[in-house]
């Protein structure tokens, strides 16, 4: 399946930004089919995609790149409006580890809130915190149903904790 990121992103957590960090971004589907040249393939970040009709089931979004070092705390999904077309649709929030790492079947069916810690789905072992040893990205992995015209905004918290010997470069 497609995996998708916005064009040229690199990472949303400066390498020298040690300290508590909260990235967001919203996330307008019909606006995203208008303007194709905001989102990239990931295996081509600076090329801008010329069409875009929508997320199928099964891509993912890279929505945050984080370095080496980042230990995330929570991280969550508003979803402002339904998918018109599937409100059935679903969204689930992960990382290179796991699609549905930090958070499983959210549906796209209207104004709603869901929230997450690392204990909910990466286990007991990792408390409240999830650390990442290697530069990651936090995805959103559409799942079921294609996604054209939903809205929602996804947020994570956590700190740059340390630095991982060059493992950032």
């Amino acid at each position: 399946m497609p995996e998708y990121q916005f064009l040229g992103e690199t990472n949303a957590v400066p390498y020298d930004a040690f300290g508590h960090v909260v990235m967001r971004r919203f996330i307008d589907v019909a606006d995203l089919i208008l303007h194709p040249e905001k989102l990239a393939l990931a295996a081509s970040p600076n090329t801008p995609l010329t069409t875009f009709s929508g997320f199928v089931a099964g891509a993912v979004l890279n929505v945050f790149h984080v370095p080496a070092g980042f230990c995330g705390h929570s991280g969550g999904v508003y979803i402002e409006s339904a998918d018109s077309t599937q409100p059935s649709a679903t969204i689930a929030m992960g990382d290179g580890n796991s699609t549905a790492g930090w958070m499983a079947a959210v549906a796209l069916d209207g104004a709603s809130w869901q929230g997450t810690i690392p204990s909910d789905f990466y286990g007991s072992a990792s408390y409240d915190n999830y650390g990442y040893i290697v530069a990651d990205t936090i995805d959103i992995l559409h799942a079921v149903q294609p996604t054209i015209d939903a809205k929602y905004h996804v947020y994570m918290m956590g700190v740059k904790a340390f630095d991982l010997l060059g493992a950032d470069v």
